[in-house]
């Protein structure tokens, strides 16, 4: 506690002797020494005593710790012969609800984050500023920018168990596209969202982020999705279909059914009811029909090819469209619904049968690769959920000679390496 105290003091000292200063400008602060503030120092210990909590056993808060603090240090490593200016970099954990991998592993997910807090002139008193725009952040267990190839309307009708809430979902929600470009080592080893020649000097407006995907070597954490596992994908998920659209008929017969309960006293709602009723229905022409021919074109697929063609990965239409077309349920030239229909290769697919009609895959059309996670990377998670698996890390920040600087000594002496020694 001594220790703690003693260094806290000469932390909040420093800060206290930085902001007696006087300033003219923003410039003046540039050659200003910087300060680092560690996650085991932080000036919050009441905020810092819970930052674990939501990883809920003793066990997997000390294993988040040890894993954290290393790349901390490892940070901190990287700016040995860097001076740092101009700023207050402060260090900061968390640790985030579970989430399900390769549909069966409920990883413990956990975060750092290292802000540069600038100095700033405020009526020629230099403060620290209490945002950042410059920031490091690493997320243990856990990728961003990652997306679901598909999303869904209602979430509800594709967990693995209806209306079981457990973030375990049907094959079909958990497959992904990936941008290959994240993942190709470009000479730095980072995917760059925001290039930096796209963005003016001094800019603070524009964010620009480098990514480094980092996972254990010599294992794929990611493999393609077969054209089997597709293809049974979608007959589960048109079983789940039939479900969504007979709930949405009987809400719209049970609400219909409302309104027409007393024609006598209520004409007028008496025949709003049986307009509700067929406008309604409308929206769902054939779907029964729609959906079992679907499942007969899959189920075809499946029996007639061979084992070999089966087992090549599923390519498909790259880029998500949604089609629109009309539907008539009376004799009146505005007698028509508007129904969208995303993820069919066609607007004849989506008019004809709907959502995921199969009409064949896109090898010869430029498509796109389907993922999933691959089970066989995270054997073991389920005896020990906070050990990492895959590290992210990322530097986000502005174009400025601070910002530039310290992303720059980041990719060149950063040791990634290490990083990747914790994933075995």
């Amino acid at each position: 506690m001594i220790k703690y105290n003693s260094i806290l003091f000469i932390a909040l000292l420093f800060v206290g002797n930085v902001m007696a200063q006087d300033c003219k400008s923003s410039k003046d602060l540039e050659e200003i020494p910087g300060k680092f503030i560690d996650a085991a120092h932080n000036e919050w210990p009441q905020q810092k005593a819970h930052w674990l909590d939501n990883l809920g056993t003793a066990a997997n808060k000390a294993t988040a710790n040890t894993v954290l603090t290393k790349i901390e240090t490892l940070e901190k490593q990287s700016r040995n012969n860097y001076t740092l200016k101009g700023c207050v970099l402060k260090t900061s954990f968390s640790g985030n609800s579970k989430a399900t991998i390769a549909g069966k592993y409920a990883l413990a997910n956990y975060d750092l984050n290292m802000a540069c807090y600038e100095y700033i002139c405020v009526k020629n008193k230099l403060m620290v500023n209490s945002e950042y725009e410059n920031v490091f952040r690493a997320y243990v267990n856990r990728y961003t920018g990652i997306e679901n190839a598909y999303s869904f309307e209602d979430d509800n009708y594709v967990f693995e168990t209806p209306m079981k809430y457990n973030e375990r979902f049907i094959a079909l929600h958990d497959f992904i596209k990936l941008d290959d470009s994240k993942f190709v080592n470009n000479g730095k080893g980072y995917f760059q969202d925001v290039p930096e020649s796209s963005v003016k000097q001094g800019n603070r407006s524009t964010y620009m982020t480098r990514h480094w995907y980092i996972t254990k070597p010599g294992a794929l954490l990611f493999v393609p999705v077969t054209r089997k596992e597709y293809l049974e994908a979608l007959l589960v998920y048109y079983d789940r279909e039939k479900m969504i659209i007979a709930d949405k008929i009987k809400d719209i017969e049970k609400e219909s059914a409302g309104m027409m309960k007393n024609p006598q006293q209520y004409p007028q709602l008496y025949e709003n009811g049986k307009r509700n009723l067929i406008v309604g229905k409308a929206n769902y022409p054939d779907w029964e029909k729609k959906i079992e021919t679907k499942k007969t074109i899959v189920q075809k697929a499946l029996k007639e090819n061979t084992a070999a063609w089966l087992a090549q990965p599923a390519v498909v239409k790259p880029k998500p469209e949604t089609f629109t077309w009309q539907n008539s349920y009376g004799p009146g030239p505005n007698d028509k619904v508007n129904i969208n229909t995303a993820y069919a290769d066609t607007k004849e697919d989506a008019q004809k049968t709907g959502s995921f009609t199969f009409s064949g895959f896109w090898d010869d059309r430029n498509g796109a690769t389907l993922y999933k996670y691959n089970p066989e990377y995270f054997k073991g998670a389920e005896k020990n959920p906070a050990k990492p698996y895959m590290i992210e890390l990322t530097y986000r920040y502005v174009k400025t000679t601070l910002g530039q600087s310290l992303v720059e000594n980041f990719t060149n002496n950063f040791d990634f390496d290490a990083v990747k020694n914790l994933l075995e």
